[in-house]
């Protein structure tokens, strides 16, 4: 096995390892396909704080709604009514939620 340096970090390695142990740079079969494994994840950083907390705001809408139509249930049942409120609440936060999720995916391409 020999020994060759890294091109990230120009650190030595063997030149059976996918990756450099240093930097976590990943070896590609062809050179000019080789990237930093950082660059190309999406992560928490990488998304704006806007849909972050869209995200949050909308997941807590969708969970408030799922619990209030589920703790009323029996008390509209008995009046032959739907709890209109808690049943939007659900449905809003939900879609809300896909989209958001949506609009993340599209920022990361």
């Amino acid at each position: 096995m020999a020994i060759e340096k890294c091109p990230q970090c120009e650190d030595q390695v063997l030149d059976n390892k996918y990756s450099c142990p240093a930097c976590g740079f990943v070896k590609r079969d062809k050179p000019e396909i080789q990237r930093h494994p950082e660059r190309s994840k999406i992560t928490t950083k990488t998304t704006s704080k806007s849909l972050q907390i869209q995200g949050v705001v909308s997941l807590l809408l969708f969970i408030a709604g799922l619990v209030w139509f589920y703790i009323s249930g029996d008390e509209y049942a008995q009046r032959n009514e739907l709890n209109v409120v808690a049943l939007v609440m659900f449905v809003v936060g939900f879609i809300w939620y896909i989209l958001v999720r949506f609009f993340i995916w599209r920022s990361h391409d």
